[in-house]
């Protein structure tokens, strides 16, 4: 039997040979929505890429920084996609009125849940309801605005942008554009789903999604499928790309904020939808009509459901529901497997080569796909990491929080770059800058530490965006920095 690596090269090649670029393939060349063509987080066409990065470093192909895209920084945790000759970016950001004085403290500031565990739930209720109350009427002194930007692929050269008076939401309001064909389509705040012209940045259209709206951020983005847009608002909606209208709605009674993004399945008997919704349930729906196929008790949150083949693969948000494996059917579906090493509040697996790789907090976890067996598990030297996703290329897999992690999509794990991206966006592994910046030879005294923490701090202040996921589409990758964008040739 052939086995999968060989397959996919194979495919590569012939694709090549019929000339992939005027076929409808160019969908999955490109990475024209949230988690790339077949939304699966794989570029299956990708050319060869490098296995490990230059001595000095290596820089970006451009980096445009907030100075030429004001909107780019501070402004939401939107995910860059890319289609055809441009690179889009969706933002949604507040400014001050100038009549507004200096804020006083926050009285109800966020408390991770370590700071939560002496209350009881009902005085840690209590304590979210005054302090949405109080984050409600501090934005009374700021404006919202929504930004498109379209940038040149080769070069980053801002080619038009797109400006939309838009309102206040609890976190900036997020998805990532799908772009298909000519139309660009986005959920803004204030449930309110728009089309863009991709070429122009026109306005095509704007419609109010039905259902109350205080200040609630949705993150859904668009799955766009035989003229009807589909995303997650509460309950799914579709849409008629080219009106805008309302053609079907599926109402989910949980009232609780779930941001993921729907799934096409082109099932035997026609097309379906996939898409976690609240309470812990993943349902599949009739595409032309939004009729209920079946509904699953998954226990699967803001993660991306991924097909692979008659798989459905399912991510949680605690250990108790993990990552679960189904076989796909047009009836309920059985459940195959069930991995309890791992769970995060929204990072997407990825499956490449019969294996599949899933960060859950400091953890990365590689099981088989046929069994949900470990193959092997290992700690990340990272802060915090959550929701960015993993996404694979040239059967390498990539993590993109505070730095860029880089290993095989193989049974063992095998790293081939721990980089991080310095203030002028060059992308080199921390040993090469630390000998460019001399701070071995400042750490040998205690003033020079001191001095040493400073330059780091300062260098590394402008790596990925904490919860945005790369796009990679034909070897070159597309990262969303804390001031910025830029774009890094990977091909050997």
């Amino acid at each position: 039997m052939l086995s999968a690596s060989l397959i996919l090269k194979s495919t590569r090649i012939l694709l090549l040979l019929l000339g992939v670029f005027s076929s409808p393939y160019v969908q999955c060349a490109d990475w024209n929505q949230w988690r790339g063509g077949q939304r699966s987080g794989v570029d299956p066409e990708s050319p060869a890429l490098v296995n490990a990065l230059p001595g000095r470093g290596l820089k970006p192909v451009w980096y445009v920084s907030e100075d030429d895209l004001p909107a780019a920084a501070a402004s939401g945790w939107s995910s860059p996609v890319v289609s055809g000759n441009s690179v889009y970016l969706y933002t949604h950001k507040k400014e001050a009125l100038t009549s507004v004085k200096k804020l006083p403290p926050l009285k109800f500031p966020y408390l991770p849940p370590e700071k939560r565990v002496a209350m009881t739930e009902t005085e840690y209720a209590e304590y979210e309801v005054n302090r949405r109350n109080e984050q409600e009427a501090r934005a009374k002194g700021f404006r919202f605005d929504e930004f498109i930007y379209c940038l040149d692929r080769k070069n980053g050269k801002l080619k038009w942008a797109n400006e939309y008076s838009s309102a206040y939401t609890r976190f900036a309001q997020s998805g990532s554009p799908t772009i298909t064909g000519d139309k660009l389509f986005v959920l803004s705040a204030g449930r309110t789903a728009r089309a863009v012209d991709a070429q122009s940045g026109e306005t095509l259209w704007t419609t109010k999604i039905p259902g109350d709206f205080r200040d609630q951020y949705l993150q859904s983005s668009f799955a766009v499928e035989q003229g009807l847009a589909i995303v997650l608002c509460d309950g799914l909606f579709a849409l008629d790309v080219n009106s805008g209208e309302v053609v079907w709605e599926y109402k989910v009674e949980t009232k609780k904020n779930i941001h993921c993004s729907p799934v096409i399945w082109h099932a035997d008997a026609g097309t379906r939808v996939i898409c976690n919704v609240a309470g812990g349930m993943t349902v599949c729906l009739d595409l032309k009509s939004g009729t209920l196929v079946w509904e699953l008790e998954s226990g699967a949150g803001n993660a991306t459901p991924i097909l692979v083949g008659d798989k459905l693969l399912l991510y949680g948000q605690s250990r108790k529901s993990g990552l679960v494996c189904y076989t796909l059917s047009d009836t309920t579906p059985d459940e195959l497997w069930r991995f309890n090493g791992a769970a995060d509040s929204g990072s997407s697996p990825v499956a490449v080569n019969d294996l599949v790789f899933v960060q859950g907090d400091r953890r990365l976890a590689c099981v088989d796909l046929e069994t949900g067996k470990p193959k092997w598990q290992t700690m990340l030297d990272l802060n915090r990491p959550r929701y960015t996703s993993l996404i694979s290329a040239d059967e390498k897999v990539f993590y993109a929080f505070d730095g860029l992690l880089a290993f095989e999509a193989g049974p063992k794990y095998k790293p081939l770059m721990q980089a991080k991206i310095n203030r002028e966006g060059v992308l080199a592994d921390e040993e090469t800058f630390r000998g460019l910046l001399g701070i071995d030879e400042l750490e040998k005294t205690a003033e020079g530490q001191l001095e040493a923490e400073m330059i780091l701090r300062r260098e590394f202040s402008n790596g990925p965006l904490v919860c945005t996921t790369p796009a990679i589409a034909n070897g070159f990758m597309f990262v969303r920095l804390k001031r910025g964008i830029a774009c890094y040739d990977l091909r050997e």
